[in-house]
Order: structure tokens, then C-alpha cells, then sequence
């Protein structure tokens, strides 16, 4: 008599069970509603932010080039942590995918990707202003990587930063780090089932859209989804976990970037059409693991002239108009300066007349975050708009005037040379008529020695260890060239007496090129390299001022020459 009771209750439970896991192994991305795009462009499906095997990735370049494929991707772009060793795969991969090789950038105010630059012929100083300015000056793209991660030490603060720098709106690291233990547990199981699913459901509204919307009361800033996909978790064990794999990351967030042309094949010609586009915010980002994003629109219309996203239009008669290939039920968001002004089931139309910043967002029943995030259109006055532009240009310290000269490099100069025993210093620190005028400057003619373990830090240095007593003062002034550009480090030491050797280190980076120029150093933007600081530039207890160049600027065994004069105070 147990018998039939016993496979009758082993029926029921695996019908039960069958009724939890068939609908999620059975999930599929949604089906979207046809629809004729109103424009000509090409887009470009784009997953940005991978790290490989070259930094702390899981996985080699080809392991990413493949799951792109595999995810549908026509362009990934790898960002392994301050390297750019995977120029050599920058290109179409063998499997037909826009390979682009970016840097990830580490900064004391947050990571910055950095996409279309070369390999510097300096360090990035790990300052945010002076890479930001570098990616300028090299021809390149910053973009903030996970601006509001859950670890503060990787959290961005540099909001004020000038610049036509642009942000991840998504990050899937930040979000699936946001995610609560109960849900991290149920992603977990149901992984195996369908990995999609099991990472859709750790998802939601980003902080970084509130961040992104006050940005662009500003100026004109670009956001982007990076995936930040590892290919391997390494939760502090021994043994790192193959999990979340590439390719199901891949599938999840995704940007689309509009083109003029059709992709050329040919690799040089389209990366640079893809930056391009990614700098000036042609480009939406969406989550295509939920439905198809690929058919979207956002655009300005008046008469004969349309504006699309990154770009704007002044006030007056026109429209608006958003829409797509929509799943059904599909709401369309209109976003002004980050408030909701419009809401419409399917395709949105909108007049011009009020001044502002508009983006869309689209919304599926049933999910608690956007599943497509236009780049905004700025409506705005032209005098507004060269405004705002003004605002991504960094400004020099204009009121920066001279009161005072410390050093000029002359016969009575207190600045003499040093080296650790592994680096080279060339002739006399001084030349005699090296200077902007042809008066004697300080020159530091250099080769670095190679880091070992009885010389852990090759250096090449001016240094005056003169008490002073800079009280008074904003900042250092000094004139500077190179033989090429460069960046060194001018130290402020103060006595300290909780420091090793009772002296506390400050510094701040300094770029040099072959142009003789003036440079503002304020104090307040020097930092104590010191692991016991009391956080504090002490200007009346100043007990050397260094010119350094170290491997922390430049690579060891690297040959230049530096030239400054005029040390001053400002």
C-alpha cells in the first residue's frame, strides 16, 4: 500500500519541480514588434569594458574575440588595468569582430577607460585631471569606469573635473555587486538552468543615471554600458570560479553605435570611426539579453534639419521623436535636465520650444530597470552651447602670478643631482645656457636603471634639501621642456615626525614637452605618498623640494632629458 503513495508523491514533486524550472530554462529574450528606421545610419553593436588574461580577466584575447561572436557583438573593446599589451590584436579578429584596445587607468579619484591612444611615452600619473588631459593631448576618449561602485576605494570623485569626459551609466560589476545575498543565491542556482535569466534578475536601476543627469547640467557628456566582464570571479579564494562566463556578459548589456558609413573591414579606418561616434554620444545603450536593441531611434527634427543623440538643436518649432522596435507594451520615457516630462506606450513625439537635455529611456512590464538609455539631445540656445563647450576645456590658473623666485639654476644654485646606483646622470645638472632666455637652467639628462631587489626603484633627480619656509603661497611655479613628452614628479617634503625619518613626502605629476612653458602647481592638488599621513602640507616646515623622475613616470631603462628654471612661488 506505501508503494503507490510513494511514486505518487515523487510524481507530484517532480511535476512541482518542473513547474519552478521549466519557465526559467525556457526564458528567452522578447520579441520585438517590426518597425522601419526613420534614418540611414548603421548601427554598430558594441560591448565596451573586457578584461583578458592580461591584466585579471580569465580569459585570452581570443577567448573574448569568441564569445563577442558568439553574443552577437560587432565591435569589443578590451580594457585590461593600466596596460595597453593587447595592442597587437587591435583589429578585425579572425572571427570577424572589431577588436579595440583600450586601457583601464587607475586614479586616486577613480578608474578612467581610456580608448583610442597608443602607448604613451610616459606613465599616466594616477591623477584624474593629468590623465584626462593626456587622453586629450594623445587623441583620445576618458571614460569613467563604474563611477558608483559599491567599494568606495573604486568609487569616482572626480565630478569636477573639466573635460569632455563621458561615464558608464551601466556597469555589471557594480550592479551585480549591489545585488543582496538571497538574490546572489538564487542567480547562483538558476545559472546552470539559463544563464541569461540568472543575471537579468541580479539587475537594477543604476545610480549612475541620477549621476550622468548632473553632469549634463553642465556640459555635453557621452554614457556608455561596460560590461566589465572578468570571465572569472575571484571571490578571495584559492581557486578562482569560471563564472559569469564572457559570452552570457556579453549578452546582457550592449551600446549601439550609429554610423554614417557601413563598416569598411578595413581595422584602422573603422576603430576610428567608432571612437568617434562613442566621443560625440552617437551611440544608446540597452540590455539585449532582454529584447533585440537594435532598432531604435532618438532624434530632433526641424523642417529639413535633423539632430540625432550627442549633438543639438536651438528652441523653437519642431519635435522630438523616439521609438523602435519595441516589445509589446513597451513605454517610452522623455527625460528633461533628469525629470520625466513624457511617457507613451510605443513612439514618443515632443516639442522643441522649452531649452534642456533630453534622453530616453525605455521601459518593459515586469523589469525594474530601463532596457534602452538614449545619449541625450541638448536643446539650446547657441550662446548656451558654446557655453557648455567651454565648459569641457580645462582652464589654466589664470590668476597665477609670480611673487617670488626660489631658484633659477645659477652658479649659486642649491639643487644638485641624484641617482639610485642602477641609474645614469649625464654631465653637469646644469645648463649653462639651456633656459628659456639662454640663462643657465637645471637639466636632468637621464637613463633609468632596471628595479631589483637591492634597488627596488630606480630614480634620476634635482634635489634641494634647503629649510624653507613657503607660508603665504598658493602653489609652485617653474618653467620646463623636455626633449620629448614626459611627465616627472616635483616633491614638497615637511617635517613629519610620525613619518619614517620624521619627513612626509608630497607630490604632484608635471608634464613636459619640447616647448619651453609656465606651469601653476597648487597645493592643494599635491599628495602625501606617505602610508602615515597628518594630511597636512605644513608650508612653514618645508625641508626639500625634489624634480624626480622615477618608474612610476616612466619605464625603467628609458633614456630623455628634462630641463627646468624659474622655481618660484606663486
Amino acid at each position: 500500500m506505501k508503494r503507490p503513495i510513494t511514486w505518487v508523491g515523487l510524481g507530484l514533486s517532480g511535476l512541482a519541480t518542473l513547474a519552478v524550472v521549466w519557465p526559467i530554462a525556457a526564458w528567452h529574450s522578447l520579441p520585438v514588434r517590426p518597425e522601419t528606421m526613420p534614418d540611414q545610419f548603421t548601427r554598430v553593436t558594441t560591448v565596451l569594458h573586457v578584461h583578458t588574461q592580461l591584466s585579471d580577466g580569465g580569459g585570452s584575447v581570443e577567448d573574448v574575440q569568441r564569445a563577442a561572436a558568439e553574443a552577437g557583438a560587432r565591435v569589443i573593446v578590451l580594457t585590461d588595468h593600466n596596460t595597453l599589451a593587447g595592442k597587437a590584436a587591435e583589429g578585425y579578429s579572425h572571427k570577424g569582430v572589431l577588436t579595440i584596445v583600450g586601457t583601464e587607468i587607475s586614479n586616486r579619484q577613480g578608474h578612467l577607460l581610456g580608448l583610442g591612444v597608443g602607448r604613451p611615452p610616459f606613465r599616466f600619473s594616477g591623477d584624474a585631471a593629468d590623465t584626462l588631459q593626456d587622453l586629450s593631448s594623445l587623441g583620445g576618449l576618458g571614460l569613467v569606469a563604474h563611477p558608483e561602485h559599491p567599494r568606495e576605494d573604486l568609487r569616482w570623485t572626480g565630478w569636477d573635473l573639466p573635460g569632455r569626459w563621458g561615464l558608464e551609466v551601466f556597469n555589471g560589476d557594480s550592479l551585480w555587486r549591489e545585488a543582496n545575498w538571497a538574490r546572489l543565491i538564487g542567480s547562483a542556482l538558476i545559472y546552470p538552468l539559463n544563464s541569461t535569466y540568472a543575471l537579468l534578475r541580479l539587475m537594477r536601476r543604476p545610480a549612475a543615471l541620477a549621476s550622468w543627469d548632473r553632469v549634463l547640467e553642465h556640459r555635453g557628456a557621452t554614457a556608455v554600458a561596460g560590461s566589465d566582464a572578468h570571465g572569472v570571479l575571484r571571490p578571495g579564494w584559492p581557486q578562482a570560479i569560471a563564472l559569469p562566463g564572457y559570452e552570457p556578459v556579453f549578452r546582457i548589456m550592449q551600446n549601439v553605435v550609429l554610423l554614417d558609413q557601413p563598416l569598411s573591414g578595413h581595422g584602422e579606418q573603422d576603430i576610428e570611426a567608432v571612437i568617434d561616434a562613442l566621443r560625440r554620444g552617437r551611440v544608446y545603450l540597452g540590455v539585449d539579453a532582454l529584447a533585440p536593441i537594435d532598432r531604435f531611434y532618438f532624434f530632433a527634427e526641424r523642417e529639413e534639419d535633423r539632430r540625432t543623440m550627442g549633438e543639438h538643436i536651438t528652441p523653437g518649432p519642431g519635435h522630438l521623436r523616439a521609438g523602435g522596435a519595441f516589445p509589446a507594451g513597451a513605454v517610452t520615457t522623455l527625460r528633461r535636465d533628469g525629470a520625466v516630462i513624457a511617457n507613451r506606450t510605443g513612439p514618443l513625439k515632443y516639442p522643441l520650444t522649452t531649452p534642456g537635455s533630453y534622453r530616453v529611456e525605455v521601459h518593459v512590464p515586469g523589469w525594474d530597470f530601463p532596457w534602452i538609455v538614449s545619449n541625450a539631445i541638448e536643446v539650446r540656445s547657441a550662446a548656451e552651447q558654446q557655453r557648455r563647450d567651454r565648459a569641457t576645456v580645462p582652464s589654466p590658473t589664470a590668476d597665477a602670478t609670480l611673487v617670488s623666485v626660489l631658484d633659477r639654476f645659477g652658479p649659486d644654485t642649491t639643487f644638485t643631482a641624484m641617482t639610485d646606483a642602477t641609474s645614469h646622470l649625464w654631465a653637469y645638472p646644469r645648463d649653462l645656457d639651456g633656459g628659456p632666455d639662454s640663462s643657465p637652467a637645471g637639466r636632468i639628462a637621464f637613463e633609468l636603471g632596471y628595479p631589483g631587489d637591492d634597488h627596488p626603484s630606480p630614480f634620476a633627480a634635482l634635489g634641494s634639501y634647503e629649510p624653507r619656509n613657503l607660508s603665504g603661497s598658493r602653489g609652485l611655479m617653474l618653467s620646463t621642456r623636455s626633449d620629448r613628452p614626459r611627465r616627472y614628479w616635483i616633491q614638497v617634503r615637511d617635517a613629519n615626525p610620525d613619518a619614517p625619518e620624521g619627513t612626509e613626502t608630497w607630490f604632484m605629476s608635471v608634464k613636459s614637452d619640447q616647448t619651453w612653458q609656465t606651469l601653476a602647481l597648487p597645493f592643494d592638488r599635491f599628495d602625501s605618498i606617505e602610508p602615515v599621513s597628518d594630511h597636512r602640507l605644513d608650508l612653514d616646515a618645508v625641508e626639500a623640494i625634489v624634480l624626480l623622475v622615477d618608474t612610476g613616470a616612466a619605464d625603467p631603462g628609458t633614456r630623455g632629458v628634462i630641463w627646468v628654471d624659474d622655481l618660484g612661488l606663486f
